[in-house]
């Protein structure tokens, strides 16, 4: 990770990136009709020079086809992504901590609004496996809509090593299985909390659930067979905050 950079497009993502996370941008491109004055206010703060965007044909390559609004930009992983023991070691945990950590997504679009749910509901961070896991992408921070660069995003090697490290650290690991016997909804959340989310197809792998203190189920009503694991997500994180209204305002 430490040398890959990836491209992120259209104006929110970028001027998202040039407000909250200046640093992880290395390039700014701009088609020559991009006028905005927000924007290049931003741009010169960061104190980058703009380049000019490349051909449609080129762009498109980069953006996989997305629209881009003229607007492009190059980000560092390495300096938007966290290592697992530099996040830990810095983290002050309490009883309104919350932690999401994803096992083996495969689908970016999931890994972005997953990563915007957590912004929005008050996740200290979101765990991505380096391995076998969908990664961090242009497309990933576009669905984001930019959140990416407000909560912190931690990369984890071995996962089910950082459980274990997590629960030796007082926190209560929550998997999310359709066919779990406890509700989310009767769940205290009382003290610091990881919500695991499976993969779409598989959900939480054997081994890694066998480590959760507790899985939880969202129910549901039978005319639906399951949720999308983004949406679970999105309601794991907000029957946590329910309970978490401090959460909310930090």
């Amino acid at each position: 990770m430490k040398h890959e950079r990836i491209y992120i497009y259209g104006r929110h993502a970028v001027l998202e990136a040039l407000t909250h996370a200046p640093k992880t941008i290395r390039k700014v491109f701009l088609a020559p009709e991009v006028r905005d004055p927000d924007l290049l206010k931003a741009v010169r703060a960061a104190g980058l020079e703009v380049a000019r965007l490349g051909s449609e044909k080129k762009t498109r390559s980069v953006t996989g086809g997305e629209a881009h609004q003229g607007i492009v930009a190059v980000v560092a992983l390495h300096a938007l992504m966290q290592e697992y023991d530099d996040f830990i070691g810095g983290l002050e945990s309490g009883p309104d901590t919350v932690l999401v950590i994803l096992d083996e997504l495969k689908d970016p679009h999931n890994v972005g609004a997953i990563i915007r749910s957590a912004a929005a509901l008050g996740a200290a961070g979101v765990l991505i496996p380096s391995r076998r896991q969908a990664p961090v992408t242009g497309t990933v921070i576009k669905v984001s809509a930019g959140m990416a660069f407000r909560v912190p995003l931690v990369e984890t090697g071995n996962l089910n090593l950082t459980v274990r490290d997590l629960q030796k650290r007082g926190f209560r690991v929550f998997g999310f299985e359709a066919d779990a016997k406890d509700s989310v909804w009767n769940e205290p959340f009382d003290g610091p909390s990881v919500l695991l989310m499976g993969s779409e197809g598989e959900g939480i792998r054997r081994r890694t659930g066998e480590l959760c203190d507790r899985l939880l189920t969202i129910p549901i009503h039978p005319r639906a067979e399951s949720l999308n694991v983004a949406a679970s997500a999105a309601v794991a994180l907000a029957a946590w905050s329910n309970r978490h209204p401090r959460a909310l305002k930090r």
